[in-house]
């Protein structure tokens, strides 16, 4: 009977962290309108005409599409990594042939400013 109500804590205990560890890999609406505005700010930044506005929209509508099947692929860390360099590499090359110089260097600041943001929560985070 014992072994019973022990298996029977062990499966709420790991329900529970599982459903913890699902609550804080969702994204909320809040994180989708922050997204969204900080797309929006960055694009003013970079004093797009309508044309280009149409070109960075396509170009990060494919960045966005293949981050998010590489977020949900199963394949190994290296070979997430080497993809996400493609991806990277590809936007970067596309944007570059889009923007004027003035336009990419501050494209490439911003991007510098992202990571260095991120790199920052992921260390508050641990």
């Amino acid at each position: 009977m014992k072994k019973i109500i022990n298996i029977a804590v062990l499966m709420v205990v790991f329900a529970l962290a599982a459903n913890k560890t699902m609550a804080q890999a969702k994204i909320t609406d809040e994180n989708i309108k922050d997204a969204k505005a900080k797309y929006q700010a960055n694009k003013e930044k970079l004093n797009l005409t309508p044309e280009q506005s149409q070109k960075v929209d396509a170009i990060n509508a494919a960045w966005f599409e293949g981050i998010t099947e590489l977020k949900s692929s199963n394949a190994s860390k290296m070979t997430k990594y080497r993809k996400y360099k493609s991806l990277k590499s590809t936007r970067d090359q596309k944007m570059k042939e889009t923007l004027t110089k003035d336009q990419y260097k501050t494209f490439q600041q911003q991007q510098k400013e992202m990571k260095d943001e991120f790199k920052e929560r992921r260390a508050n985070r641990e």
